[in-house]
C-alpha cells in the first residue's frame, strides 16, 4: 500500500513556480540571466518555463527586450487571493491565543469613520477593576486607539483626534508625534491612565498585503499587573502575535 505521508507532486509546477518567485521579488522587470539565478536553473530551461507562463498569463514580456514580470493572469490570482482571506476570523484566532498565553484581557480593533471600534475580546485571568465591551473605544484613553493615530494617514483620525483633545485639555499633535515615535522604536504602544483607575494597555498593528494598519491587537489589564517593558514576556507574546496575524494577511513584519 502506498504510503500517504510521501504524495507525489508534479515536479514542473514547483520549479515554475521558482520563475514565479523570482519574478515577484523584483520590483523592475528582470533580464532572462538574472530570472535564471534566482531561480537556480540553467538560462535554458528558465526559457522553456517562461514560454509557458507567459502563455497562460502569469508572467509577460517587458516592453525591453529580454526582460520579464508578472502578467495579468498572476495579478488575478493575487487579488483572489487577498478577497478570500476572512481577516475578522485570523485575527480573532490571535486574540484568543493572547488570552491564553497571557492571562490577561485581549481584543482585536479596527478604526471607522466615527472611530476605533473593539470588535472582539477575550476575559483573561487577570483582571482589573474595570469592565471590557466591544464597541467605540477611546482615541487618547486606548493603546488601541494610540496605535491607529501612530500608524494611519493624519487626514483619517485629524477629526476625531482633535474633539478628543479638546475636550480632554491636550495637544493632538503632540499626542501624534509621540505615538509615532513610540510605534517606530518599539512595534507597539502603550497607555497607563493617570485618572486613578489603574487602567493600562498595549497594542501592535495588524498589517496586510499593502501595508495598510488594517487591524489592532491589544491586552488590557492593570498598572499593577499589565508589563508594558519591550523586555517583558507580554509584550514579546503580543509582538509575536501581531507579527503572526500580520503574515497571514500577507503582510511584512516591520
Amino acid at each position: 500500500m502506498e504510503d500517504k505521508s510521501e504524495r507525489r507532486g508534479i515536479q514542473s509546477v514547483e520549479v515554475a513556480f521558482r520563475v514565479l518567485s523570482a519574478l515577484q521579488s523584483s520590483r523592475q522587470p528582470l533580464p532572462l540571466k538574472e530570472i535564471a539565478q534566482r531561480s537556480d536553473l540553467t538560462s535554458s530551461a528558465t526559457n522553456n518555463y517562461l514560454v509557458s507562463l507567459v502563455r497562460t498569463g502569469l508572467a509577460t514580456a517587458d516592453d525591453k527586450p529580454g526582460h520579464y514580470r508578472l502578467g495579468p493572469a498572476a495579478l488575478r490570482l493575487g487579488m483572489s487571493a487577498v478577497a478570500q482571506l476572512d481577516g475578522f476570523d485570523l485575527v480573532r484566532r490571535e486574540v484568543t491565543w493572547l488570552r491564553d498565553a497571557t492571562r490577561h484581557n485581549a481584543a482585536m480593533s479596527v478604526w471607522t469613520s466615527d472611530g476605533p471600534v473593539s470588535l472582539f475580546k477575550q476575559d483573561g485571568e487577570i483582571r482589573g477593576a474595570f469592565e471590557m465591551r466591544t464597541g467605540f473605544i477611546g482615541i487618547l484613553s486606548t493603546a488601541a486607539g494610540k496605535i491607529f493615530v501612530a500608524s494611519l494617514p493624519a487626514t483619517d483620525t485629524r477629526r476625531l483626534l482633535q474633539q478628543e483633545a479638546r475636550a480632554a485639555g491636550m495637544d493632538a499633535q503632540e499626542f501624534r508625534a509621540e505615538a509615532e515615535r513610540e510605534l517606530a522604536a518599539q512595534g507597539y504602544v502603550s497607555m497607563e491612565r493617570a485618572d486613578g483607575s489603574g487602567y493600562a494597555s498595549l497594542a501592535a498593528p495588524v498589517r496586510d498585503w499593502s501595508g495598510e494598519v488594517k487591524f489592532a491587537l491589544s491586552l488590557v489589564g492593570s498598572r499593577a499587573t499589565l508589563e508594558v517593558k519591550p523586555s517583558s514576556a507580554t509584550v514579546k507574546a503580543l509582538l509575536e502575535s501581531s507579527k503572526r496575524a500580520t503574515a497571514a494577511l500577507g503582510g511584512a513584519a516591520s
